[in-house]
């Protein structure tokens, strides 16, 4: 399932790639950044061995506000649809990601539990196909709104802390589908530049990871999901190259 994904969006950014020259009206460049925030996550996993010993995992995130930076390389296609344009993205998105976490269960050498705080960091790399359409009023300032798929990679890395030590450490990478939609507006400051302000919900691949659950759980490990949704609020920059 997850190479059909690949395979999907990877066909997206080639046959987006590879607009018809003809029907082309101008290439352009564009670089954005602004602030980023990605969803909590929480579980309770119960976890046994079905002998000596059962217990529980549980957990819940709270992560910071993180940035995304990126650039995008892109053509108009007015002479198809006024106000159509077609681009590859790239971006990198990062957020420090904080919370508790517990541990309670018994098993043949008895029972105990355990608790403490998150610290880890989340970030995605991403290649985005991307389809916009901006409506012109005849104003200066142009609304838009679209979206892409694409590819990307999302790494988690930190660990679980108790009050003195690490309880576990953790470093994943996960890689496969991604999605975005998106509005805003640009403004155009100058004949071919123009800065504008947008608003992205990306939905990058989401990170399982197994928690190693010595010493109660008898060297079980608890697969537990980080979402990866993101709402991201960013500054562009654009500028048209011919």
């Amino acid at each position: 399932m997850q190479l059909k994904r690949v395979l999907l969006a990877s066909s997206a950014l080639a046959l987006l790639a590879g607009a018809n020259p003809a029907q082309a009206d101008g290439l352009y460049i564009s670089v954005f950044g602004g602030a980023n925030w990605v969803a909590d996550s929480s579980a309770s996993i119960f976890v046994t061995d079905g002998v000596y010993s059962s217990g529980n995992l549980s957990w819940a995130t709270d992560a910071d506000t993180g940035f995304v930076v990126g650039g995008a390389v892109g053509t108009h296609l007015d002479k198809w649809v006024k106000g159509l344009r077609v681009e590859i993205e790239a971006s990198y998105r990062r957020n420090d990601v904080g919370g508790v976490w517990a541990t309670a269960g018994t098993s043949f050498f008895g029972s105990g539990s355990s608790s403490g705080t998150i610290d880890a960091n989340l970030s995605t790399f991403a290649v985005m196909a991307n389809v916009w359409y901006e409506h012109d009023m005849g104003w200066k300032v142009r609304p838009y709104v679209g979206g892409g798929i694409g590819w990307a990679r999302t790494n988690l890395n930190g660990a679980l802390l108790t009050t003195t030590t690490a309880f576990t450490t953790f470093d994943r990478d996960h890689d496969g589908f991604a999605w975005q939609l998106g509005a805003g507006f640009n403004y155009e400051a100058a004949p071919g530049v123009n800065v504008g302000l947008g608003y992205r919900y990306f939905s990058g691949p989401d990170v399982t990871e197994p928690f190693l659950l010595d010493p109660f759980f008898a060297g079980k490990q608890a697969f537990g999901t980080v979402d990866n949704d993101n709402h991201s609020v960013m500054l562009n920059l654009t500028i048209d190259v011919n």
